[in-house]
């Protein structure tokens, strides 16, 4: 391949935002990949002047003229190099530059929290929704540790994804006010049918079936998330006892995640609290399997949410109560137990003085 041909390249940075470790749990690392392949066959797909139709999938050419290729990884915050295209016949250096720029605009735009700047470098929307969905895969979900930069080949960073990059995505995805309409329901996938664009689960406070309408936009997150427990947003409505019958204008579909959460930072208005070492939290359902919950007897929490970032936020609001209640007040205001209370709280976390 003459030199004027060599394929563009990036890479990824994975980081710790607490230990400023180089390492990355494989996990991780093979989703980011796989869903960064995906952002740019389907960018492919666009600067190959072509459309994609309702449940086709992307053509075995198009994955292999614009597939990512990991080069050796490099010391730095686990830099992992890619290459963009091979060395076969299908390669086309020019279709790989257009696709990496297009790339680099987008993840640019997404970083810099701008709707209008992705929407210019990428004006099909059906296909500027794939790849989102493709940038909500690669960016951390809350709680997470780590974050993402991306660095071009001058290892210039161009982008960084961190945990408020998903509900930016999903705040530029979908209306203010069908936002506000939405409800999260948890149950167990039963059926998908594609051509009623229809998706059945058990709901599981009733054992009933609950038909999930969704729209052609989100007809791909169908073909990921294919798990026993799933999380569907949309408009729920209800049946004579108040319980929900169908879900119409389904917005977001996806797994039930009970990960770890490692609390390493409490951020709440201008409180921030350190946890060192990191607090082990792990995420269960309440008896409906509709809230995520969390329970810590010596730390007096009890946190429940639909979603892992709501329950978060809501993990984030009871420990700045607890710290100013009881850990910011003087021994002789509390009784025996509250004391005890806070000298748990003092056990695990510190305050950050003009943390901004």
């Amino acid at each position: 391949m003459p030199n004027n041909q060599l394929p563009p390249s990036f890479s990824f940075h994975f980081e710790d935002d607490e230990q400023g470790e180089h390492t990355v749990p494989a996990v991780v690392l093979v989703q980011i990949l796989d869903n960064a392949q995906h952002a740019f066959e389907l960018i492919g797909v666009h600067v190959e002047g072509r459309e994609i139709r309702s449940r086709a999938r992307i053509a075995a050419a198009t994955s292999k003229r614009f597939q990512l290729v990991c080069q050796l990884p490099q010391p730095g915050s686990y830099a992992m190099p890619v290459t963009i295209g091979g060395i076969g016949e299908l390669f086309s250096a020019d279709l790989a530059n257009r696709a990496f720029g297009i790339f680099r605009g987008v993840m640019e735009s997404v970083s810099a929290r701008s709707s209008a700047g992705m929407a210019s470098v990428l004006p099909n929307e059906r296909i500027r929704r794939g790849v989102l969905e493709a940038v909500k895969g690669m960016a951390p979900r809350a709680g997470a540790r780590w974050k993402l930069n991306l660095h071009d080949d001058h290892d210039a960073s161009f982008a960084t994804f961190d945990v408020q990059t998903i509900p930016f995505v999903d705040e530029t995805l979908v209306p203010v006010a069908q936002r506000e309409a939405a409800r999260v329901v948890t149950g167990e996938l039963k059926s998908i049918d594609f051509a009623e664009r229809r998706v059945t689960i058990i709901y599981p406070p009733t054992s009933k079936e609950l038909a999930c309408f969704y729209e052609e936009a989100v007809e791909d997150l169908l073909y990921e998330r294919r798990r026993d427990l799933i999380q569907i947003t949309g408009r729920v409505l209800l049946d004579d006892q108040g319980a929900p019958k169908q879900i119409i204008d389904v917005t977001d579909i996806r797994d039930l995640d009970l990960s770890l959460l490692d609390i390493h930072t409490i951020q709440h208005d201008r409180l921030t609290l350190k946890a060192v070492p990191a607090l082990s939290l792990e995420p269960t359902l309440d008896d409906t399997k509709q809230l995520l919950c969390i329970e810590h007897v010596g730390l007096a929490l009890d946190v429940f949410a639909p979603t892992r970032e709501a329950l978060l936020a809501e993990l984030n609001e009871q420990i700045a109560m607890l710290w100013t209640e009881y850990a910011l007040t003087e021994d002789d205001m509390l009784d025996s137990v509250a004391r005890q209370l806070k000298q748990a709280l003092l056990a695990v976390f510190s305050e950050v003085r003009d943390a901004a």
